[in-house]
């Protein structure tokens, strides 16, 4: 308590150079907790995903490797059929099967207002079970109202929140365009709460979720065709995803063609993707965060000689009247602790409140929007940038308690 006086005595007496200190210092250590920040938020964004789905999920599609200009490429053939979901469970390591068909534009049409909607998709009944998917309200649709071809839908919390604020969507009626310039209406019978954007390169997140085939124009199913699809994706059980691939490919070899044959696409192999992308990032910044830590550092040591200088007389006093070396460097080694913890909780404050839309802005700019809206400050990132800005104050703040402690007594007077 008496240093923390002793050091705010000195301040009020040099407020602008100890301001100047504290800053330098608050900056390095925002730096620093945005760049952890950014590596603690997005692993944790990765573990979270890997735990539910990161060993058992996969996506089968009949495929070949290809040399293409660019380099090797999966060349992929619509091939699979919605008949098939049943063979595949019949897999001791397969617990759910479903169809994925992603559309991108989508017009709707809700109380006489027209929405367009980025991101939708149809999927069989397995898809709730396959992905984990979280319901906020109602239900998922069931095989049975695959098979009747139900006009249901389900809708993400985003759209829910958007188009019906402080009430329930469940219930309700959305009209969808059609290629005659018709419209149709589908009920909404469920909202979920959207899947992470992590999941993009392994299969789109949706906002909306139909039956599959439920969009298409009736038509397009008559006579004796069977739409034919490009993958199916098997949840296996925890830890048999290569087991439920292999079987995979023995119980539906006969859908091979020519070169092409059955192949698995493993989640976890982009999840690997996007664990190199957070590597490549948090290096690429550290390096940053490196130098304003190290100049801040260095501020401090600047501040703390240019002060040990300046009471050159009170450290002769201090040695005249019997403090010893180890009393000097600690009173020295204290204040500077204290310019840190001043600078370190304000560098904390700040980054509080400014760290998830810098990194957000940090994200979108160098092109990884899938890593955005993943969180603010990290609790870790906080408490490891607070210990190290005190360190580096401690160890920066030793050489000129060492000066000072080796000043002689007479010579301290003398000089001043």
């Amino acid at each position: 308590m008496e240093t923390l006086k002793f050091t705010l005595r000195i301040m009020k007496k040099r407020p602008l150079r100890s301001l100047l200190t504290i800053l330098q210092m608050g900056l390095g250590v925002w730096i620093v907790a945005i760049i952890l920040s950014l590596n603690f938020q997005a692993s944790g964004s990765l573990d979270s995903i890997n735990q539910v789905l990161g060993d058992s999920l996969a996506k089968i599609s009949v495929s070949k490797e290809e040399q293409f200009e660019g380099g090797v490429g999966i060349s992929t053939t619509s091939n699979l059929r919605l008949s098939d979901l049943e063979r595949l469970l019949e897999s001791e390591y397969i617990d759910a099967a479903f169809i994925y068909q992603e559309q991108w534009q989508l017009n709707i049409m809700v109380d006489g207002v027209a929405y367009s909607v980025s991101q939708s998709a149809e999927t069989t009944s397995d898809y709730a079970q396959g992905m984990n998917l979280e319901l906020v309200e109602g239900q998922f649709f069931t095989a049975t109202d695959q098979r009747q071809e139900n006009r249901v839908v389900l809708i993400s919390e985003v759209i829910a929140s958007q188009l019906f604020p402080n009430q329930s969507p469940v219930g309700r009626m959305i009209e969808l365009g059609d290629y005659t310039g018709g419209k149709t209406e589908f009920e909404i019978i469920g909202v979920y709460k959207p899947q992470s954007p992590l999941l993009e390169f392994f299969m789109s997140p949706a906002h909306l979720i139909f039956p599959l085939g439920i969009t298409q124009p009736s038509w397009f199913f008559e006579g004796d065709y069977e739409p034919t699809y490009m993958s199916i994706v098997i949840r296996a059980k925890p830890g048999q995803v290569y087991e439920a691939v292999a079987d995979a490919q023995v119980l539906l070899a006969d859908r091979s063609l020519d070169e092409m044959t059955i192949r698995g696409e493993y989640f976890q192999d982009s999840n690997r993707f996007f664990s190199d992308q957070i590597c490549t990032i948090t290096l690429f910044l550290g390096a940053f965060a490196f130098i304003a830590i190290l100049i801040s550092a260095i501020g401090i040591l600047s501040i703390m000689l240019v002060s040990v200088v300046e009471r050159t007389r009170e450290v002769g006093l201090r040695q005249a009247l019997g403090a010893s070396k180890g009393i000097i460097i600690r009173q020295v080694l204290n204040e500077s602790f204290v310019f840190s913890a001043f600078g370190a909780v304000l560098g904390l404050v700040v980054a509080y409140f400014t760290t998830e839309r810098l990194m957000n802005l940090l994200l979108l700019e160098m092109t990884y929007p899938r890593l955005s809206n993943i969180g603010g400050l990290h609790p870790h990132a906080a408490w490891m940038s607070l210990v190290l800005a005190l360190m580096m104050g401690l160890i920066f703040g030793f050489y000129p308690a060492l000066q000072a402690a080796k000043m002689p007594p007479v010579e301290a007077l003398k000089d001043s």
